[in-house]
């Protein structure tokens, strides 16, 4: 057996393609060079000093086709941001050259320094130790220099559609500019999804959003556009928008979920899309959730809610914590991770309560003191408001409007939010804390309120870095007067 496998070996060995590696530090090559030896692949590897720009050109230069691997200076533990600027420079143009035949993969912490016009056929997220990185991966081609995307009116002239548009340079340029800014903000925190564009042009009003797991997805949705806009120009816009964040974010027509966001009525906004159930797994705050992307309109974590989860999670320590319209579970998720005593997730829907378990589950959140229960909130209030039980920490966060058929009447938040309050402070411990939270646009606290309670707006505390363009909900922190 171990003479058949050394002759597999040996054959294998003999069918290895030619392996060059460069570096133009001669220290990190006498390192290379030894690595190889102890590894006892020296002999079919041949380093050499020399620079990246024109590595795949000029004398010395490696056959045609083959696979070009780059693992540049991320400016973390080897070289200044000149220095990593400057290689990245290099490394484009030898990305926007390499002949016909040469594939590409990058590894780096730093995509945003690629030139933009440096198109990918993939990119995956991953670690290199502690540093979070991407792997860009260029496919070949003969028709052009592989990895270069033509310009968009290139592309507008081959489809027979003539110049690409004034208004599409100008959503093109600001999704690099929020890619870029977004970007670092983002990696500082260790957030791996967030809204990168949210109707920032009239003519696109879109809102862009990335979720980067093991794969990147953008969610594209559109904001209705109002009847005096011709709905051919609408469609024509949403076209537009979809072929620029694909360019721009450098990914496929079909890593892009598009939808409509109107205004919702019932259960609208939880009503079924699609039936893919292909989920995916992203981190926010060192904890992990599942998303799906496609088959709903909402993907199972409100990312407007990161800091109010958080603040969730700040409260929780020793305490019981009780979520209404717990949804997917992501505050409960939080409430764990501060250290809560106890949680008790409360929704109506089978489906959000089995994801909300998935969720807690992902996270090693399983046990008695992780209570999931399905009910209609209004009722489920009523009918224990008897119980001697009562919570230190509720977070309430009611659909807008739903007539579920298995609620016992509909529910407005507007209409019924005095109501809902009252009955959630009813079940808060003394020292209690009471977060209400609503994503109507007009939405006004009813002033009673305040004169029987203690509240507090921290509606801005609670909203995000990528969502100051708009306000995405209101805010407010009830306890004892």
């Amino acid at each position: 057996m171990l003479t058949e496998a050394q002759a597999r070996r040996d054959a294998g060995l003999g069918r290895v393609p030619t392996i060059l590696g460069f570096d133009t530090d001669d220290a990190a090559l006498v390192h290379a060079r030894a690595n190889a030896q102890r590894a006892g692949v020296d002999g079919l590897i041949e380093f050499q000093c020399r620079p990246l720009a024109g590595c795949l050109s000029g004398d010395g230069a490696p056959p045609a086709g083959g696979l070009l691997a780059v693992n540049p200076p991320y400016g973390k533990r080897s070289g200044t941001e000149a220095v990593v600027a400057e290689v990245h420079r290099d490394l484009s143009d030898v990305l926007r050259t390499r002949p016909p035949g040469w594939y590409a993969a990058v590894l780096t912490a730093r995509p945003e320094m690629l030139a933009q016009d440096v198109s990918t056929s993939r990119r995956t997220s991953l670690y290199n130790g502690p540093l979070r990185c991407s792997l860009l991966e260029f496919a070949a081609t003969e028709k052009s220099a592989p990895g270069v995307s033509p310009s968009r009116s290139e592309e507008k002239q081959q489809e027979g559609g003539g110049e690409y548009s004034e208004s599409q340079d100008m959503l093109a340029n600001r999704l690099r500019k929020n890619a870029k800014r977004l970007g670092r903000w983002a990696r500082r925190e260790d957030i791996s999804c967030y809204r990168l564009y949210d109707a920032d042009l009239p003519e696109y009003a879109v809102a862009v959003d990335l979720y980067q797991g093991e794969r990147v997805w953008a969610q594209l949705q559109e904001y209705a556009p109002p009847k005096t806009v011709d709905p051919a120009t609408a469609r024509r816009r949403l076209r537009e928008a979809v072929a620029t964040v694909c360019q721009v974010l450098e990914m496929p027509m079909d890593a892009v979920a598009v939808k409509v966001r109107r205004r919702q009525r019932g259960g609208g906004q939880y009503a079924k899309l699609s039936s893919r159930a292909q989920m995916m797994e992203v981190q926010e705050g060192g904890l992990r959730f599942l998303v799906n992307l496609t088959d709903y309109l909402d993907t199972g974590l409100f990312l407007h809610h990161r800091l109010t989860r958080q603040l969730i999670r700040e409260l929780s320590h020793g305490r019981h914590v009780l979520n209404l319209f717990g949804y997917t579970g992501a505050a409960t998720v939080y409430a764990a991770a501060g250290g809560a005593a106890s949680t008790t997730t409360v929704d109506l829907s089978k489906t959000y309560l089995d994801w909300a378990r998935r969720n807690m589950t992902l996270n090693d959140y399983v046990g008695e003191a992780h209570e999931f229960v399905q009910s209609d909130c209004v009722a489920w209030l009523r009918e224990t408001a008897d119980d001697a039980r009562r919570y230190d920490v509720i977070f309430l966060d009611p659909p807008t409007f739903s007539n579920s058929k298995r609620m016992q009447s509909t529910l407005d938040t507007q209409r019924d939010h005095p109501m809902l309050v009252r009955l959630a402070m009813q079940r808060l411990n003394k020292d209690g804390v009471l977060v209400f939270t609503t994503n109507r646009r007009h939405f006004r606290l009813e002033p009673a309120l305040q004169e029987e309670f203690r509240a507090q707006d921290i509606t801005r505390k609670t909203t995000p870095p990528d969502f100051l363009r708009r306000r995405p909900h209101h805010c407010w922190r009830f306890s004892s007067a």
